[in-house]
């Protein structure tokens, strides 16, 4: 996977050895089923039609930088290495969400992927938004790229990163993980002599006990304020969710 970040600049230019290029364009915070059905979707397509994929992604959400707060569920670096991990795409674009790039119109945006990405379909939610003010929506993609070569997936109620949010600081782990298809894993980073503390700024989970598993030992740990007491040697642990007992 080629990461680039772009500011959707005209004298930005990337090597993609002129291959037409399907794409997904989301925040993709938590990475839950549907976004892995996007991933997934847009990847058998690049295979069939013998394109590159490629995933479009944004350095923080407008809303957050608009308002100057933070509430993404993980770091963009475990997202990408999770993304790279298990998905593989050729390439992992990242717009740098600025005071100039949210100015952008609807149709200098398609002009972009078009010109600078040779975007030929994209792979999208149904309530996808973009441009300035977030004018553009699904129909401008298919009005410009053809409503053949946008391939539109429904949002569902009962799957979301609000919903993993909301469920994580209930504790209710099984949940979570049936919501993200895996088991939830979190960093965990030393903070005093056995003190570990949830190192991702915006997750938030309940207090109580959790079976977990920590370095392939499945054990007991009782979780307070984000943090857990463990003797262990190591700085940085990361530790995944099984069930709250």
């Amino acid at each position: 996977m080629i990461k680039y970040q772009t500011f959707l600049k005209d004298n930005e230019v990337f090597d993609l050895k002129l291959k037409p290029n399907i794409v997904c364009i989301g925040f993709f915070d938590g990475l839950h089923k549907m976004h892995k059905k996007i991933f997934n979707k847009t990847k058998k397509i690049a295979k069939e039609e013998q394109m590159i994929w490629s995933i479009i992604t944004f350095s923080e959400k407008v809303s957050d930088f608009l308002k100057g707060v933070k509430s993404s569920l993980e770091s963009r670096n475990r997202k990408y290495q999770n993304i790279e991990k298990n998905y593989l795409p050729d390439y992992l674009f990242e717009i740098n969400v600025n005071n100039e790039s949210i100015k952008l119109t609807a149709n200098q945006f398609c002009l972009f992927l078009k010109d600078k990405l040779n975007v030929k379909k994209v792979v999208v939610g149904d309530d996808f938004r973009f441009g300035y003010k977030g004018e553009g929506k699904v129909s401008d993609l298919q009005n410009f790229f053809g409503i053949d070569n946008i391939i539109v997936f429904k949002r569902v109620s009962n799957i979301s990163t609000s919903l993993i949010k909301e469920n994580l600081a209930k504790g209710e782990i099984k949940k979570v993980n049936s919501i993200i298809d895996e088991n939830f894993t979190t960093t965990f980073k030393k903070t005093g002599e056995k003190l570990f503390l949830i190192e991702d700024y915006n997750i938030v989970i309940g207090n109580g006990q959790y079976l977990v598993v920590i370095n392939g030992k499945t054990s007991q740990i009782q979780l307070e304020n984000n943090a857990v007491i463990l003797d262990n040697k190591e700085e940085i642990l990361d530790i995944e969710f099984l069930k709250k007992v």
